[in-house]
């Protein structure tokens, strides 16, 4: 009897209510938190794609279709090595030798490939207000991504050419190739592996065997701003 009498003499502690207000606080501010960092990402692409748009757009000459990208389309497409890449460079403002000047800073980064510079008939009659253009088709992916690495603040731009060749217009904004590390250390690898692959050709390539970068350097070589 003694041992149930203990049992009745236990005090019970009464339910502690938990008021749900301060959590709710929490998530509510995380959750405010999180929509700035989306809305601010959103208006820095925004803003990115504007500093990158060139004004006037081109003028396609007959025959000729083109097709404006986002400044991300290629974010994930490998890079052709430079030596492999089949690039002209047009001159898109009114200084004369532009085009001769960037065509031999190409060639001296290992862009071999390169055909003779011309005034870019897209632009006969005005200036493009920008850092420039990389012009390609479906075939030339890898080539655009090539040569986007010299100034990552050209406007995308594909059109409706059926091989892999690529041409880069000289907009009134660019001013020589400027390369962070990063862009560097891409073109050094890709380089590399062409001097390795170099009786193969594109074959390697095409087959899925070209030179894979680490995505994480290709993504810091976009830049913040233009």
């Amino acid at each position: 009897m003694s041992g149930t009498g203990g049992v009745r003499n236990r005090q019970v502690k009464p339910y502690r209510r938990y008021k749900p207000l301060p959590a709710l606080i929490v998530i509510g501010a995380l959750g405010l938190v999180a929509a700035f960092v989306w809305v601010n990402a959103i208006s820095s692409n925004e803003d990115l794609q504007e500093a990158m748009r060139c004004t006037p757009g081109p003028t396609p000459t007959e025959g000729v279709q083109y097709s404006p990208q986002p400044y991300d389309a290629l974010a994930t497409t490998q890079p052709t090595p430079p030596d492999r890449v089949a690039v002209r460079v047009l001159n898109a403002t009114g200084t004369r030798g532009q085009a001769a000047m960037t065509t031999e800073g190409l060639r001296q980064l290992g862009f071999t490939q390169i055909a003779e510079p011309e005034n870019d008939p897209a632009y006969a009659d005005v200036e493009a207000n920008c850092h420039g253009q990389i012009r390609y088709g479906d075939n030339g992916e890898g080539a655009a991504r090539a040569a986007l690495l010299i100034d990552p603040c050209m406007e995308l731009v594909k059109d409706n050419r059926q091989d892999a060749t690529v041409d880069l217009a000289v907009g009134t904004q660019f001013n020589d190739a400027r390369l962070t590390p990063a862009t560097k250390d891409v073109l050094n690898r890709l380089t590399e592996w062409s001097e390795q692959n170099r009786n193969t050709g594109d074959s390697e390539q095409s087959a899925g065997r070209g030179p894979n970068i680490d995505q994480e350097l290709l993504d810091d070589t976009v830049p913040e701003f233009c």
